[in-house]
């Protein structure tokens, strides 16, 4: 029972590190800047396909994944990114201010950011399971990111977790951020995408 319990923790600590591993090779191959968008996509769909079957992770895959994606990885993420700097430039001058009214700006600019965050961690999730138009797609992530208030603290506590774990731990960096996020989100939005599912066969 303990060999079956390590077994299983090895397996799911090796498919973090190899997806964190692919995004970094597929993002220099990208030349970081137009790479960063399309390996965040690549590493997501790798892992919806095939959830921790370590052998099945390959990287011949994920380079036909990471070239298909290439314009739409880079089309969604730098949107988003314009977004949420935008957002938070607009809260770095509403903090200079004091009082009441820009303390309730300062909230929702705030609530903004954390919301256009899990908007884009929906993004990733769903367009790696659904053959939908970016318009689409995006409408989808920003109903999905208010479906359920619990799973929005979940992807924005967990996320946090994991960035302040990698800022004391730096070689989380290159051998585990990008995978913990992605196995995170994946987890705690499978019973919103399942009810999904749902709701789409009957409509069909």
């Amino acid at each position: 029972m303990l060999g079956q319990a390590l077994e299983t923790l090895f397996i799911r600590v090796w498919v973090i590190m190899k997806l964190t591993l692919f995004f970094w090779i597929y993002t220099f191959a990208g030349g970081v800047v137009v790479g960063v968008g399309p390996a965040l996509k690549t590493v997501n769909e790798l892992f919806y396909l095939h959830g921790f079957e370590y052998k099945e992770l390959t990287f011949k895959e994920g380079w036909e994944l990471f070239k298909q994606s290439f314009f739409r990885g880079n089309l969604v993420f730098w949107g988003f990114l314009a977004g949420i700097a935008l957002l938070s430039y607009n809260l770095y001058l509403s903090v200079q201010i004091k009082g009441i009214l820009f303390l309730i700006v300062d909230f929702i600019l705030l609530f903004g950011l954390l919301y256009a965050y899990t908007t884009y961690q929906y993004s990733l999730i769903l367009d790696s399971e659904y053959q939908i138009s970016v318009p689409d797609l995006l409408k989808l992530s920003f109903v999905s990111s208010f479906s359920s208030f619990s799973t929005f603290l979940k992807l924005v506590i967990g996320g946090g977790v994991i960035l302040v774990l990698t800022w004391h731990f730096k070689g989380l960096l290159l051998f585990g951020l990008i995978g913990l996020l992605t196995v995170w989100n994946g987890t705690v939005t499978k019973q919103w995408r399942e009810e999904l599912d749902g709701q789409l066969e009957s409509y069909e």
